[in-house]
């Protein structure tokens, strides 16, 4: 004789499950061309102003690539790259110069 346990069923979603696709609508989140450029076109402008300000905070504060690099513990390069203003920062490196540079209010604010 076998003793045969029956174990509860777990509760299922009430919902069916959908499958999500994979591949994105035309245009993006289903936004019409018109609509698409609209979401965008400010966010463009700020990051460019950014890299400018940011820019000019690098060569304000720092008479080398290399102090800067030293500074915020990056490469020479990345120095030489963010005074020319040619790339920009992670977020770490924007929170530390927050901190350490006295100028940041007066160029990145002002």
């Amino acid at each position: 004789m076998s003793l045969i346990c029956k174990v509860p069923d777990r509760p299922r979603s009430v919902l069916p499950s959908r499958q999500m696709s994979f591949t994105p609508p035309v245009g993006g989140r289903g936004r019409s061309a018109a609509a698409r450029r609209r979401a965008h076109v400010h966010a463009q402008r700020d990051t460019d102003d950014f890299l400018r300000r940011w820019s000019m905070l690098m060569i304000v504060s720092f008479a080398t690539a290399e102090a800067c690099g030293q500074h915020f513990g990056v490469t020479k390069q990345t120095g030489c790259n963010w005074r020319e203003g040619t790339h920009r920062p992670c977020g770490d490196a924007v929170d530390f110069a927050m901190q350490t540079l006295p100028r940041y209010a007066e160029i990145m604010w002002g």
